[in-house]
């Protein structure tokens, strides 16, 4: 299942469920108007979610156009947040920056939790998502995720929490493509430690990738499927002077 937050005239926009090739979507505010009400009943809510996500494939739900442009990220602010700033940028927006600062762009994957129990060895991953965060002297000034998160069995060869997944990550149009095992269990273990995660929390996986930008600079960052497709969609943010 993947899921999308669009834009309105809200804080936390409007959460819509969106086909397997990021083409289409349906609106759920009957469901849940945010990605935040959906993870506060997420065992409820997920199977009403993931039927709508089914009639998106057969054709007996109705849809509309998804464009990624429209996305903010799917969670535009966080109760918990381990990369950084609590409030997000949308995937396509610019990121304000002071012109003469040392730039960092830094990018790794990132999980959506349910409630986790402190000292919990699982972690109770419902959401997978990129995430891309800007640093101004080492220092986060801005964050943002992928225009979709999805659920862990939309990304071939998770096992237990552990995934080989090339992240596509291109300056200026040229792009340097790595691949990464990223474990996402070790990841949540390691963010809980001694204290509990509330439904919501999200938390940065131990893979990044990091790079020197410049105001001017577009950095682009996306994932894909052994077949060539895009499983989160893209970021792609201009560096800009503030």
């Amino acid at each position: 299942m993947k899921l999308a937050t669009l834009k309105d005239s809200t804080r936390d926009g409007k959460l819509v469920v969106v086909s397997k090739d990021l083409t289409r979507c349906s609106e759920v505010g009957h469901i849940a108007r945010t990605l935040q009400a959906a993870l506060d009943d997420w065992a409820h809510v997920a199977p009403r979610l993931q039927r709508v996500a089914i009639g998106l494939e057969t054709g007996s739900q109705p849809t509309m156009r998804f464009h990624e442009h429209d996305a903010a990220s799917p969670l535009p602010r966080a109760f918990s947040w381990t990369g950084g700033t609590g409030f997000f940028d949308g995937p396509r927006d610019a990121v304000s920056v002071v012109s003469n600062a040392p730039l960092t762009s830094s990018v790794q994957a990132a999980v959506i939790v349910d409630d986790t129990e402190a000292g919990s060895q699982v972690g109770g991953i419902v959401l997978v998502m990129l995430a891309h965060s800007v640093l101004e002297d080492g220092a986060p000034v801005a964050s943002t995720f992928s225009p979709v998160a999805v659920t862990p069995d939309e990304i071939e060869g998770w096992d237990k929490g552990n995934a080989v997944l090339p992240l596509i990550v291109s300056r200026n149009g040229t792009a340097e493509k790595t691949t990464e095992t990223i474990d996402f269990n070790a990841a949540v273990t390691a963010a809980v430690g001694g204290r509990a995660l509330g439904a919501g929390s999200v938390v940065a996986a131990d893979t990044e990738v990091a790079s020197v930008v410049a105001v001017g600079d577009v950095v682009r960052v996306e994932m894909n499927d052994r077949t060539g497709h895009s499983i989160f969609g893209a970021i792609e943010q201009t560096m800009q002077a503030r």
